[in-house]
């Protein structure tokens, strides 16, 4: 087991390493190509994906957001026949 020091350039990559796997709010909003204010708004709406707050910090698991997308997919509906429509 690695030996870390006291010096905080040493301690950087392990804080990185425990946020792998989250997302910022400026991320997520970035990945979906959106503003801020819409995920803020999907938040206070109950309808954006799970987060977690970590003091003033909101972080959002990767697998979670992936899991909000499969659950709020849609298959596309065959579109209706208009009446007299002859059936091939």
């Amino acid at each position: 087991m690695p030996i870390v020091s006291d010096d905080s350039a040493a301690s950087l990559p392990q804080i990185s390493a425990v946020l792998e796997g989250y997302l910022r709010r400026e991320e997520l909003a970035q990945q979906f190509g959106l503003s801020i204010r819409t995920i803020d708004r999907w938040e206070a709406l109950r309808q954006g994906p799970p987060r977690i707050t970590v003091g003033r910090t909101i972080l959002y698991n990767i697998d979670s957001v992936r899991e909000w997308l499969s659950a709020i997919e849609r298959r596309p509906r065959s579109t209706p026949k208009k009446r007299g429509q002859a059936r091939i």
